[in-house]
């Protein structure tokens, strides 16, 4: 029998960063929610170091939030000490004979370097039983042909490493991570074969090879996604350790202990849902809003929903609420307008008065139920019309453009890159919202 952990995206180091307080948890040190991320993140370690029989730690990427695709600043000196301390933990408490293996994500990485935050902080001489996977070693492996995995023949376990790596990017990349892939499938039974991946099919950034039980592994854990999922038969997505934003409120995170009989090579797992650990109130107030409401009006429906977060004890770090407001109903320009207004000095006031709101983030949403109608042309209609063939539009485009400078070039290529910026830029700004 071989017993692991199966545990991603920790995300050390992040920080909500609209409509905030700006109390600090330990003065000068660390926000809030960050600290309740870095509390969580010890109690796990501390909680999966006594787990009786343990095989081995697999964490499937983005141990840190920053630095990332979209901010190159580093993760806070908060983050890196935390994560010293939980592998000094789980190396005392399970007498360095558990290995914990790490692979890369997509956050917690400079781009381009040799080195990552991981490494500045982490002294591999003192932890033999580390093992850490970046794209680096991707691109090596991939450059001489050779798979990447790590054997433990005494146990008879293999794994075969995916660190975060946007092969789709360019048509070389697709090619060579194609090719090189085959050395990535299992040559026999005689070991069990377990997957470590950061990526998603949602954003191409899963291999379908990985994605799929083409390769026959015994296990496929996967990180990258933020939310516990069972994808097929033994591929698990555990999910991060916490909710980072309102999106994420309504999944569940968590981390797996999974036992892979030897012989029979029959899955059982054990779900340790770490989202219950929050204690904070993490909620989306929804609030009708009629174009007959008048200012006095609205500001009497925020208030009955904010005087719930009145305490006596007022601004408490451990427990401070995270809150967004979602206006719906007929809401014209000026009505948008007014709540906008109302909620930036409601909120002003509200943490100006930290003996009196437990609060620690206030946001909102404001949603207008007529851009749903089907006879109205609104900005969403148009968008959708816009893209509603927009391969075919952008080669039109193209051709209209060679025209006009009247030079050759390949049109279905330069058709093919564009629409794979576009649809990249697309996801980003989707990603960027804040839901």
């Amino acid at each position: 029998m071989v017993k692991f952990v199966h545990m991603s995206d920790t995300h050390l180091g992040y920080r909500a960063r609209r409509g905030t307080t700006n109390k600090w948890a330990i003065e000068n040190y660390s926000k809030p929610y960050e600290q309740e991320i870095y509390d969580c993140f010890l109690k796990v370690m501390i909680d999966v170091s006594k787990i009786k029989d343990l095989d081995y730690l697999v964490h499937c990427g983005d141990i840190f939030h920053h630095p990332s695709k979209y901010g190159s600043y580093p993760p806070p000196e908060p983050a890196r000490r935390i994560l010293k301390q939980g592998l000094q933990i789980f190396f005392e408490n399970t007498s360095n004979q558990v290995p914990f293996i790490y692979i890369e994500g997509n956050h917690g990485i400079f781009r381009g370097y040799e080195y990552t935050p991981f490494e500045s902080h982490i002294n591999k001489d003192q932890y033999p039983n580390l093992y850490y996977f970046k794209e680096r070693d991707l691109i090596e492996a991939i450059k001489s042909d050779k798979p990447l995995n790590l054997e433990f023949p005494d146990k008879k376990v293999r794994f075969y490493l995916f660190p975060f790596f946007e092969f789709k990017s360019f048509e070389t990349y697709t090619s060579a991570y194609n090719n090189w892939i085959k050395n990535q499938q299992p040559k026999d039974n005689e070991y069990i074969n377990i997957a470590v991946a950061h990526g998603s099919a949602g954003d191409e950034t899963l291999h379908s090879k990985v994605n799929s039980d083409d390769f026959n592994y015994d296990y496929v854990a996967l990180g990258h996604e933020h939310g516990f999922k069972k994808v097929s038969r033994n591929h698990y997505y555990s999910g991060g350790l916490l909710p980072l934003n309102f999106k994420e409120r309504h999944e569940n995170q968590a981390y797996l202990i999974v036992n892979i009989d030897d012989k029979t090579r029959e899955l059982t797992r054990k779900t340790k849902f770490t989202d219950k650990e929050i204690k904070r109130v993490f909620e989306i107030i929804k609030i009708d809003v009629s174009p007959q409401d008048s200012s006095e009006d609205l500001i009497k429906k925020i208030k009955n929903e904010l005087n719930k977060y009145v305490l006596n004890g007022g601004f408490n770090h451990n427990t401070s609420a995270r809150l967004k407001f979602n206006f719906e109903g007929e809401i014209a320009f000026e009505k948008n307008w007014q709540i906008n207004d109302l909620m930036l000095k409601i909120r002003r006031s509200c943490f100006s008065q930290p003996d009196k709101y437990n609060m620690l983030q206030l946001i909102w949403k404001i949603s207008d139920i007529s851009e749903t109608r089907e006879d109205d042309i609104s900005a969403g209609v148009i968008q959708d019309y816009i893209l509603e063939k927009p391969d075919d539009e952008f080669k039109t485009f193209v051709n209209e453009k060679l025209s006009e400078d009247k030079t050759e070039y390949n049109v279905d290529k330069l058709t093919e890159f564009g629409m794979k910026a576009i649809k990249k830029a697309l996801r980003i700004m989707e990603k960027e919202k804040e839901v």
